[in-house]
């Protein structure tokens, strides 16, 4: 939700942080589970941490729902909610899974403003803004709303404001994204200009604006990787990928049955579709079981098989691809060629032969994609950019799957019910299809 209030809610992520920091020193009060205000001053890292860790807890379920809403992923369990988004049967005010999601997201922009309001309050106005923990807390506020805006159709981007439309929450990341990059930059933290570069490539390609992504994507170094970070320690920080949907675990959800006939089941991987030869980019582990619905096989992904297996949250491969995209479109052809045969060539893939079918390297870029950042929550926004979803959704010639399905979630109604500026009205909000 997208009030005010829920900063408060948000200090629960602080407070994780501080208790479970280790440090005996770091706080003195008199209640340990009585944190106040001024404990939290002295706390500024862990309050920082907490901004960013409250981002990471959401990602294994947004992967889970965006998957689930692309071609990826199918459900093979019992859960409604998974189903609905599965089949693209859920409305607004019907998507609960999608909507903690949305809340979490939402949440974390506001604790990242409540946070560094705090720094400005304690360090002083010249000392916070060129701060590594501003940076920090700038950083996973802009992040947020590049997700939202690639899984939402709307929101709002000021706290209690109107809702407005994925591309005006796309656009304010981008301003977001050159904020926290001019303050890493002023706080020594390169680490956070990397990031946020890539975060701002991605987000000028789902605006379409493509020199802009060109130019990001460039800057960013082969090697680079931003990791969501999970952990044994506990529920909350265990990933939920993992522990719902993964083989030795609950199985609620699987790959979808339109990649089955690649699968090798003696190995743990897909075929690729060009060469035959295995992809370690697209791990799958088969070994017959079935879902927990008692019926579907169960094809489980095994890119994160423990509770503390990390999610990329951005890549120097993805921005490799958008480099790719970029010249494709323009119709330097050899230029993308030469990025999607790089980073096959990096997965021990043999490269394609070079072509001047403008439509075959498109394929390959679109296969591509789906490898490189498979179970990383991408694939559904990039067929609904790109215009795909109905066309990929016939072509499974599924009735319980039509083709014609949301291609984004709507906001969830929590917003709407506590915002008085949004209606809470089904007819008012917007649920795009294909």
């Amino acid at each position: 939700m997208m009030t005010k209030n829920l900063i408060r809610v948000a200090t629960g992520a602080v407070l994780l942080a501080v208790g479970t920091s280790g440090c005996d020193s770091l706080l003195d009060v008199s209640d340990p589970q009585r944190y106040t205000s001024e404990d939290l001053d002295g706390a500024l890292a862990a309050v920082a941490s907490g901004v960013e860790g409250d981002l990471f807890s959401t990602m294994d379920e947004y992967v889970i729902q965006t998957e689930l809403l692309g071609d990826v992923y199918q459900h093979t369990g019992t859960w409604a909610q998974y189903d609905d988004v599965d089949h693209g049967r859920f409305t607004y005010a019907n998507q609960p899974n999608v909507d903690a999601v949305y809340n979490t997201l939402m949440r974390v922009q506001w604790f990242a403003e409540d946070a560094e309001a705090r720094f400005v309050r304690v360090l002083g106005e010249a000392e916070a803004a060129s701060s590594p923990l501003t940076a920090q807390v700038r950083s996973a506020g802009a992040i947020s709303r590049v997700l939202v805006g690639q899984a939402f159709c709307e929101a709002p981007v000021d706290p209690s404001g109107e809702a407005v439309s994925d591309q005006q929450v796309l656009e304010r990341a981008v301003t977001a994204l050159t904020d926290a990059i001019a303050t890493a930059q002023a706080a020594g933290a390169t680490e956070w200009v990397t990031v946020n570069t890539a975060m701002r490539a991605r987000a000028h390609l789902l605006l379409g604006q493509y020199d802009l992504a060109l130019a990001d994507a460039q800057q960013i170094p082969d090697g680079f990787e931003k990791l969501s970070l999970f952990s044994e320690n506990s529920g909350r920080q265990n990933n939920s990928l993992v522990t719902l949907t993964t083989r030795d675990f609950n199985r609620a959800a699987g790959v979808r049955e339109k990649w089955w006939h690649l699968v090798d089941q003696d190995v743990v991987g897909l075929r690729d579709p060009y060469t035959d030869e295995l992809d370690p980019r697209v791990p799958i582990w088969y070994d017959g079981a079935i879902g927990v619905d008692g019926v579907t096989p169960h094809y489980s992904q095994w890119k994160y098989n423990e509770r503390g297996s990390d999610i990329p949250l951005v890549d120097s491969e993805e921005m490799r691809l958008i480099e790719a995209e970029v010249y494709w479109r323009r119709g330097e052809l050899g230029e993308a060629m030469d990025r999607i045969n790089a980073l096959r060539s990096a997965a021990g893939l043999t490269p394609h032969a070079a072509t001047t079918d403008s439509d075959l390297v498109f394929e390959y870029l679109l296969h591509e994609r789906f490898a490189e950042t498979f179970m990383e929550g991408i694939r559904a926004s990039d067929l609904a950019r790109l215009g795909l979803t109905r066309e990929v959704f016939a072509a499974m010639n599924d009735p319980e799957r039509p083709a014609s399905r949301p291609i984004k979630f709507a906001i969830a109604d929590d917003e709407a019910i506590n915002n008085a500026n949004i209606e809470d009205d089904a007819q008012q909000r917007c649920l795009p299809k294909s």
